[in-house]
């Protein structure tokens, strides 16, 4: 703007310098970061499509690496109906844990999430009645944006 003598107004020529070192330092950082030609989303991971194959009563370690990560496990199908238990023993102060059972058809048998929102740092554990011949799968995965370590035990339960 110009003022009533005729001269530019200092506060546009701070905002067009502001502007341009706005736009020189995106453009310089961007190039220069790891994997920037690749910008991909990893959601084959994220889906029970890609779940990891977890044995009855052997403890599987994973690790969530950011806010929207979750890991799937896939148990496959029992011979006879029986209990199934989840256990998740936290690794990390930090991680919120969530835990989630979904049948071959993809719909939800249970969810442990709210029973853990308030409680960074503990282990999860859930229960449910597997039918015979049916797969399940189970999603680990962190409360608000929390991660960490964790190991994942799956065995039969005890009823």
């Amino acid at each position: 703007m110009l003022s009533k003598t005729g001269a530019i107004d200092v506060r546009l020529l701070a905002a067009i310098g502001a502007t341009l070192m706005l736009i020189a330092g995106v453009m310089w950082i961007v190039p220069t970061t790891p994997n920037s030609n690749s910008f991909t989303f990893d959601k084959a991971r994220r889906d029970v499509s890609a779940a990891r194959p977890i044995e009855m009563g052997r403890p599987v370690e994973g690790m969530l690496v950011d806010g929207s990560d979750a890991d799937f496990y896939r148990i496959d199908p029992l011979p006879v109906a029986a209990p199934v238990d989840v256990h998740l023993m936290n690794g990390s102060v930090k991680l919120i844990p969530g835990l989630r059972v979904l049948d071959g058809n993809r719909e939800l048998v249970v969810e442990k999430t709210l029973e853990y929102a308030r409680s960074p740092g503990t282990n999860a554990d859930c229960s449910f009645q597997a039918q015979a011949n049916m797969r399940y799968y189970v999603e680990v995965f962190g409360q608000r944006n929390t991660i960490g370590a964790y190991a994942l035990t799956v065995s039969k339960g005890e009823r």
